[in-house]
């Protein structure tokens, strides 16, 4: 059953982002794709030609998980005539909780490197927080900034083929004037684990967008130079879930066994080739 709150077009929480159980087909019962469709001042674009559902693609399991969403992005990625952007996302419009904790999950890889050296958001909710890779420099850095500013609250060395993991609670400060953000990461089959917590200002916000894909724009408004092939990065274990205030992050869970479907795709781009190239590392679960 499809969650939905009393805010039209809002879900409600628990929201289930996970890829395990969809095909191409069904993509839009759990996510949204204007940003797919209207491409280069049109309306006609196919979300298949840089999204591919992946069976069985992190055969361990995290978060429940153990499909992957398959997304890139190329030189014709425009969102309605924004040349100097490039993207290709996949969001919901997702009504949190005002008496808890909301905690937004999602988990990461790319196998190759960057081809297009920019920066990259990958995982963000609406101004609030973004997590991406800065691929101008060398080696990669992957960050976690909050509040629209440039100044990371953590951030690692990006290794390609390294699944990444990431959970982010937002609930009311004490006083409950302001926000707060929990962040909490890991890698490969590793549980999360605490890591920061920043304050807001302003009172909480319970409608946001949470966008998982890649966005790049350029610093001076030209257009991107881009590679002629995609870009793709794998995202997998998508959720937002209520949590009681101070409880913690929840601990990961392998996939549910013979949950998963088989997909087919007929689409040529090479989000879709990605399903037979790429090759997925994991580490041993603990």
């Amino acid at each position: 059953m499809i969650s939905r709150s009393s805010r039209d077009g809002y879900r409600s929480l628990p929201w289930d982002g996970r890829a395990y159980n969809l095909t191409s087909d069904t993509l839009t019962n759990k996510y949204l794709t204007p940003n797919l469709i209207q491409r280069n001042g049109g309306n006609d674009g196919n979300p298949a030609d840089y999204v591919s559902v992946q069976y069985h693609a992190r055969p361990e399991g995290y978060n429940d998980d153990d499909g992957v969403l398959a997304i890139g992005v190329d030189g014709n990625a425009i969102l309605s005539t924004i040349n100097d952007v490039r993207r290709s996302d996949l969001f919901q419009q997702i009504e949190g909780t005002a008496d808890g904790t909301s905690f937004f999950r999602a988990s990461v890889m790319k196998a190759d490197a960057f081809l297009n050296p920019y920066e990259w958001w990958l995982i963000w909710l609406a101004d609030l927080f973004k997590i991406g890779v800065d691929a101008t420099v060398d080696p990669p850095v992957m960050f976690y900034r909050i509040n629209g500013t440039t100044d990371s609250k953590w951030s690692t060395e990006f290794v390609p083929g390294t699944w990444y993991n990431f959970g982010i609670g937002l609930e009311k400060s004490a006083d409950g004037n302001n926000m707060v953000l929990e962040f909490y990461t890991s890698t490969g089959q590793d549980e999360l684990v605490f890591k920061v917590t920043n304050e807001l200002s302003g009172s909480l916000l319970t409608l946001n967008d949470f966008h998982i894909g890649l966005l790049t724009q350029s610093t001076d408004g030209s257009a991107p130079a881009m590679d002629a092939k995609q870009d793709v990065v794998s995202f997998n274990g998508i959720s937002a879930e209520a949590t009681a205030t101070d409880a913690g992050a929840p601990t990961p869970a392998p996939s549910i066994e013979g949950s998963s479907v088989a997909v087919s795709s007929s689409s040529n781009s090479i989000a879709g080739e990605a399903r037979s190239t790429e090759t997925f590392t994991f580490d041993d679960r603990k």
